[in-house]
């Protein structure tokens, strides 16, 4: 089942409001918190003395068992903390449906693979989300990140350090926004579309290739583009 937890945020005009945030999320059981998540409402609240737009971050577990989906995510702040989260997750997944599990859960699940990984922020994980609906593979997607911008050059002028996928259009290009390195991390304006099967050509590909051409784009259950660099001052 889903977890939530009731927070107190201080606005800068100086009300307080209250927020019902999520710990965890069941998205098979509650689908509503997956669709929020989708369309960037999940932990986004309203200031009802002035209006202004606050937004949570906290660490929170994601399963979505019929999709195999096992996320943790932690606040962007955190990044600097990733090998301690990476612990974090692996023991969970063991202690929930791993080595470690009940003898009936390990029985039921034994046989199914899982994308296990951890996220930084609502928006990775959104990111992993919408790829795993669209049958991408998120490795392969990272590899095109970096593909990407390594070939626009002009957009470190513009402070950006990643891209993200937005959606995926009818036709099949993948839909992407420019993210910048602003606090909290923010998109540009202007997109970027992207053929399929550019990101298709690169999944082809086995996966241990794609790990010896970029090594350090993922390590563990984290799998990102910002492994490889810091992000941009």
């Amino acid at each position: 089942m889903s977890v939530t937890e009731t927070f107190l945020i201080d606005c800068e005009c100086g009300a307080r409001v209250e927020a019902l945030c999520c710990l965890s999320i069941n998205a098979e059981r509650h689908p509503h918190l997956r669709e929020a998540l989708l369309e960037r409402t999940l932990h986004q609240f309203q200031c009802g003395a002035c209006g202004a737009a606050l937004a949570i971050e906290k660490k929170l577990a994601y399963v979505d068992l019929p999709r195999r989906q096992f996320y943790s995510i932690a606040p962007e702040r955190d990044r600097a903390h990733e090998r301690a989260l990476v612990e974090d997750v692996v023991a969970a997944w063991n202690l929930a449906f791993g080595d470690q599990a009940p003898v009936s859960v390990g029985a039921l699940w034994s046989t199914e693979r899982f994308q296990v990984r951890l996220c930084f922020g609502l928006e990775e994980l959104r990111e992993k989300v919408v790829a795993g609906e669209a049958g991408l593979d998120d490795l392969s997607l990272e590899v095109l990140k970096a593909e990407l911008m390594a070939a626009h050059t002009e957009w470190a002028g513009l402070g950006v350090r990643t891209l993200r996928l937005d959606h995926v259009e009818p036709d099949g290009r993948l839909a992407f926004l420019l993210e910048r390195a602003s606090d909290p991390p923010s998109a540009l304006e202007a997109g970027l579309l992207v053929e399929r099967a550019r990101h298709d050509r690169l999944a082809a590909r086995p996966w241990r290739q794609l790990l010896e051409d970029l090594p350090g784009i993922a390590w563990g259950p984290h799998v990102s583009v910002l492994r490889l660099a810091p992000p941009v001052a």
